[in-house]
């Protein structure tokens, strides 16, 4: 769960309120929450604004560092893998 839904979840919002308040549609809204879709820029700006501060544009690039430790972590074992064939 990424730290805008645990936002909504503690604060007993509806995704459907919080996706009208931030001018998106609830399954947009869907995606981000539970999918991991990024925000745009505007997007996450909006959502800072919206939670007062409690989540905030870091977050998300928090978010994007976790999801690619996984790849960068491949793609360190695969050239290591290639170094050693030679």
């Amino acid at each position: 769960m990424n730290k805008f839904a645990a936002w909504i979840k503690k604060h007993d919002k509806k995704q459907r309120g919080v996706a009208e308040k931030l001018s998106i549609s609830t399954s947009t809204l869907h995606e981000i929450l539970r999918k991991g879709l990024l925000p745009n820029l505007k997007l996450a700006y909006d959502i800072e604004i919206y939670t007062n501060g409690a989540v905030t544009l870091y977050d998300w690039i928090d978010q994007i560092n976790e999801q690619i430790k996984p790849i960068k972590k491949e793609k360190s074992i695969q050239a290591t893998k290639k170094s050693t064939k030679q």
